[in-house]
């Protein structure tokens, strides 16, 4: 019966990090899980009948949680841009790669947008 149960656990273990995620610890009464998102590629565009060019920011995140005395969770940000920002004339599009998968971006029209901007009001993907 043992054997089975271990066998079973290292079957579970082995799919979680053929998954990218790993299990630590495993034993003990809490488990830390880790993730890697993979890269995204994503088109961006300006609509042709644009009357202002659109401008673009992208940004990446750094996020780290901590469970405070209380129960309460804490998570801190640090945010940059994951790519320099642009902008595109109306009818233009833009190919960019290597993202991080998790990346924020916005758009304006007629002026670049701010990182309040962007990560109050990200555009979704």
């Amino acid at each position: 019966m043992k054997r089975i149960i271990l066998a079973a656990s290292f079957a579970a273990f082995s799919a979680l990090a053929n998954m990218g995620i790993a299990a630590v610890d495993s034993q003990a009464q809490s488990m830390t899980t880790v993730t890697r998102a993979g890269a995204a590629t994503t088109i961006f565009s300006c609509g042709r009948k644009s009357s202002q060019a659109c401008h673009y920011l992208i940004l990446s995140s750094l996020c780290q949680e901590n469970l405070l005395a209380d129960g309460i969770k804490e998570r801190t940000c640090r945010y940059s841009k994951a790519v320099p920002s642009f902008q595109l004339q109306a009818g233009e599009t833009k190919t960019i790669t290597n993202l991080p998968a998790d990346f924020l971006y916005t758009m304006k029209p007629g002026r670049t947008p701010t990182f309040q901007d962007c990560i109050t009001a990200p555009i979704p993907h």
